[in-house]
């Protein structure tokens, strides 16, 4: 991103970045049920740099978009977060930089909360905010360009980095945010479908479901909802045999939550993919609402992930190029 707008003001471009993310578990029941979410940054960034200047309006470039000096509305989440800030300037210049991919077929890496993170702490930063930025705050500016869906653990993660055991808030208590480690001895591959996924749009069927139907979906969210959690404490106490035997029951009750609830979840590839996984020796996982995106496959031996790798790639299915644990939202310049 060039500085040389900023140079010709005399302002001084304050820059950001967040990671992107995968779920690994939580997907629906962090929001139905508010149970935890366990996620992990990647090493693909969102980057933004923020030049205030004494001009009315803010405007947004982003080459991926196809946005030069657009209007702010033009990007919804960024309007959302410069409405929750007090103090900032009336008007500047956001640039944005994706390496998290756009576009219809892009992986789901959490384009929108990595923005959502990188623009809050620079803006924040801008605003002269004291203390660290605010969590709540940020979640609630998501979550309203998001249509007033999303239980948050996708901002968290960009904010926080490394493996994120998102606690959501309930009865006006705040979020929570812990840090995990990976567990030894437990080896992870991500697959692409090829395909992108509106999570927007299966929360939605969700929804009409539980409106439509609430005994099946009773019958179907609470065995996910009490599975999820048996995983998420398998993979805090580390054990790779349990934390194993945990993901493949969560994904069995996703699964039938898919098939009574007729939701698509395993739909835009996921299926396909699921299989290759299984066949080849490994656990899978969807990573979030599913419906395309990528999924997971966990093994205690990656020679195991080297052969769905060496499967799925047969099938035109490829092994997504990221780093798991990437660090955290940052101030300045990224390597």
């Amino acid at each position: 991103m060039s500085t040389t707008e900023a140079s010709t003001i005399g302002q001084v471009a304050i820059r950001a970045s967040a990671p992107g993310k995968l779920m690994l578990a939580g997907e629906y029941v962090v929001v139905e049920r508010g149970v935890p979410a366990l996620a992990v940054a990647v090493d693909k960034r969102m980057r933004v740099e923020i030049v205030p200047e004494t001009r009315r309006n803010w405007v947004v470039t982003s080459p991926g978009l196809g946005l030069r000096d657009a209007p702010l509305k033009s990007v919804p989440v960024l309007a959302e977060v410069v409405a929750r800030l007090p103090g900032i300037p009336s008007g500047g210049r956001i640039a944005i930089a994706s390496e998290l991919g756009e576009g219809p077929d892009k992986p789901g890496l959490g384009g929108s909360a990595a923005l959502c993170a990188a623009a809050f702490v620079g803006l924040w930063k801008v605003s002269g905010a004291e203390g660290p930025p605010d969590l709540e705050i940020a979640i609630a500016a998501h979550r309203a360009a998001q249509g007033g869906r999303g239980s948050g653990y996708d901002v968290a993660t960009a904010l926080a980095g490394g493996v994120t055991l998102f606690r959501p808030g309930a009865d006006g208590a705040r979020a929570r945010v812990e840090a995990l480690k990976w567990p030894s001895g437990l080896f992870a591959a991500v697959f692409r479908t090829g395909r992108g996924a509106d999570t927007s749009e299966l929360l939605g069927r969700m929804a009409a479901w539980r409106e439509e139907d609430e005994p099946s979906y009773e019958s179907c969210i609470e065995p996910l909802a009490l599975e999820t959690e048996a995983f998420i404490a398998a993979f805090a106490g580390g054990d790779v045999s349990r934390i194993l035997d945990a993901a493949a029951q969560v994904q069995e009750e996703l699964m039938t939550m898919d098939r009574i609830g007729e939701l698509g979840i395993l739909g835009g590839g996921q299926a396909q993919v699921l299989g290759i996984i299984e066949d080849s020796g490994a656990v899978g996982r969807t990573s979030g609402a599913g419906g395309g995106d990528c999924a997971w496959a966990l093994s205690d031996d990656p020679e195991v992930l080297d052969r769905v790798a060496r499967a799925a790639s047969e099938l035109g299915f490829q092994r997504l190029g990221v780093g798991l644990c990437g660090r955290g939202t940052s101030l300045g310049d990224d390597p």
